[in-house]
């Protein structure tokens, strides 16, 4: 079976995946070691925060077989751009590992919304340089660096900035990653 995404939003009133669900992708971040890096700004510190942040994303459970085997959320859109952030759980088989992010990169780039226009153009990425394997994910599914910001990351757990890349994905750069 292929990857598939499951948006978590609301839907006339009540949300398609109930808290608990998502305080429990919040401590499976924790139990495999991701929150601390891909929250490093220290802007959610635990379930409840990543819930509240999440219902202020647009996000997408990514799944293989029924399990979630990712999750990514959008945030800070203007225009037709939104900062993009991911989470690889352990479960996603590391040999397709590429191939989900190009797949999650394909769907969300090639959205439309009702009048048949895409709803993204871009897609955009900070990531902490010392961060160097989410900087070649990233770069494997499509995306491009575009340069580094000085002092663009708070580490917060370390109470300084660092440098961040900057990413930059668009339909353009994905299609060419794939040919």
């Amino acid at each position: 079976m292929s990857f598939e995404m499951f948006p978590y939003m609301e839907w006339d009133g009540v949300r398609t995946y109930p808290d608990r669900y998502m305080a429990g992708l919040y401590q499976q971040c924790v139990d495999e070691g991701h929150a601390e890096i891909v929250f490093y700004e220290g802007t959610v510190r635990n379930a409840a925060e990543f819930v509240v942040a999440l219902k202020k994303s647009v996000c997408w459970i990514v799944s293989k077989d029924d399990v979630a085997v990712g999750l990514v959320w959008l945030n800070r859109q203007e225009g037709r751009f939104a900062r993009m952030h991911w989470v690889v759980f352990d479960a996603c088989p590391r040999k397709q590992i590429f191939e989900m992010g190009r797949f999650v990169n394909n769907c969300i780039l090639h959205m439309k919304d009702k009048a048949g226009d895409y709803v993204y153009d871009m897609l955009l990425g900070f990531i902490p340089v010392r961060n160097k394997v989410a900087i070649k994910f990233v770069e494997k599914c499509g995306g491009k660096i575009c340069g580094e910001v000085p002092n663009g990351a708070w580490i917060a757990r370390e109470g300084k900035s660092e440098n961040v890349a900057l990413i930059s994905l668009t339909r353009e750069l994905l299609y060419e990653s794939l040919h």
